[in-house]
């Protein structure tokens, strides 16, 4: 019997040794006075930079943290081998440029659209019968998702998919907590309806972390250089950093709008009151993402898996589902979301990994215990960077994006995975609203 491999086919959770990034040019080579200050090193504010240089216009890039890339992120000191924190699949591939991106730079992707799964109902496999039923969930699911939806009305996904099936509590923790960052009670039937349909996923072996960090390539970056105040009165902008002011004729602000919502940059004189609602109507999901390094066992499990188990049809439902063996690697990555993801990062790494390692071991027993070496949990509930894996939108608010989108005027531009379009919390929507936004600038600012 076959399981449906529905689950991340419209979008994904945050895609030999790691490659190192590219280099941005040197801070003493930087001008002083750009046509553009982008804040944010992340897809949108590298890809912005790109496209205003090659129409040359003089861009710099102010990064608060020691690195570009921002939630795409990839290393190879956890684990010995490529081990995405963040960013992992190349999804909606037929329409994401890092697959094209990552074949000119030779990276080696492996096709994950067709990828098999290991469904258990406690410490056993399902069925034909249970898996029959799986499906049947997957497809209510969808059915409920998709009316809610089209009736015109944005809202709760709670209120729309039916309840009480058999493994419905495994298909809601999928699609609300492990896709969107936001259990099913939080997630927009808009923001879900409009996600794109694009087909193709791929995963990289070196990293997508990787694959992004080569737009730092020749980019003026600034890195560990926070904005903290943008001044708009007048013509042009000064943005404020320790080391300096900046003035520039415009300014893209790619950072996340849980750094946005936590006042971390200042404005003068205030953001127009819907850009502000806008803001507050898009509050970061999350994604802990937990990765449990084993030795050679391989506990029954095979290479690319999809795993995932039985769970309550609950909110919140305390629940971790994995990728098996990710190019062969001798890992497993977790995937926690929602409020439970939250709550974990909360209570800190060891919180996360006991909780994702207890997992493995109700299922495939205490073989998973003697074979496992280390974990790791990702910390973007903590990271002051991000605050938050990506935008969610509220039940009611899917057209913030479109509002936080729209300029406003031609000297403060918003441009991220929180406004990437149909590839929303995608990191190949930050890039194609970076690419969007440098666009408009040059045809009507610069």
């Amino acid at each position: 019997m076959t399981i449906s491999s529905n689950r991340f086919t419209r979008r994904h959770v945050m895609s030999g040794l790691l490659a190192l990034p590219a280099a941005p040019v040197l801070a003493q080579n930087l001008p002083a006075n750009p046509d553009v200050v982008i804040i944010g090193a992340g897809a949108a504010g590298m890809s912005a930079a790109r496209t205003l240089m090659a129409a040359s216009k003089t861009v710099v890039v102010l990064e608060s943290a020691a690195r570009p890339g921002g939630r795409a992120f990839t290393e190879s000191s956890t684990f010995g081998l490529p081990y995405d924190h963040g960013a992992a699949w190349i999804s909606a591939a037929s329409q994401n440029p890092f697959k094209q991106i990552a074949a000119e730079n030779g990276f080696t992707l492996l096709d994950h659209a067709s990828a098999d799964s290991a469904l258990f109902v406690g410490d056993r496999r399902a069925s034909g019968a249970e898996i029959q039923q799986y499906n049947s969930a997957w497809a209510a699911m969808a059915a409920g998702m998709d009316g809610g939806s089209s009736s015109g009305q944005d809202l709760a996904a709670s209120t729309v998919v039916p309840h009480g099936m058999a493994f419905g509590g495994t298909t809601h923790a999928w699609t609300g907590a492990m896709d969107y960052g936001v259990d099913m009670d939080q997630l927009s039937t808009g923001d879900w309806y409009r996600g794109t349909g694009a087909s193709g996923s791929f995963l990289v072996a070196e990293g997508l972390g990787s694959v992004v960090a080569t737009l730092a390539d020749g980019v003026p970056i600034r890195l560990n250089t926070p904005a903290t105040h943008i001044d708009w009165r007048g013509s042009g902008v000064r943005v404020q950093t320790p080391d300096g002011t900046i003035s520039a004729k415009a300014c893209i602000v790619t950072v996340s709008t849980g750094v946005l919502q936590a006042g971390k940059i200042g404005f003068s004189p205030t953001l127009p009151q819907t850009t502000q609602d806008a803001i507050g109507n898009l509050p970061m999901g999350l994604l802990v993402k937990v990765g449990l390094q084993f030795d050679d066992t391989r506990l029954g499990f095979n290479p690319n898996e999809w795993l995932a188990y039985d769970v309550d049809d609950t909110i919140a439902t305390p629940a971790c589902f994995f990728v098996t063996w990710p190019h062969g690697y001798n890992y497993m990555m977790g995937n926690i979301g929602g409020r439970f993801g939250w709550e974990l990062s909360a209570q800190g790494p060891n919180a996360a990994i006991d909780f994702a390692l207890g997992e493995v071991v109700k299922m495939v027993g205490s073989d998973a215990r003697k074979a496992f070496i280390k974990g790791h949990m990702s910390d973007w509930a903590e990271n002051p960077n991000t605050l938050g894996a990506y935008a969610a939108a509220k039940p009611g608010h899917a057209d913030a994006r479109d509002v936080l989108a729209a300029p406003f005027g031609n000297q403060v531009f918003f441009a991220g995975e929180a406004v990437g379009g149909s590839h929303m919390q995608l990191v190949s929507g930050a890039y194609m609203s970076g690419e969007r936004v440098a666009r408009t600038l040059l045809a009507d600012v610069l």
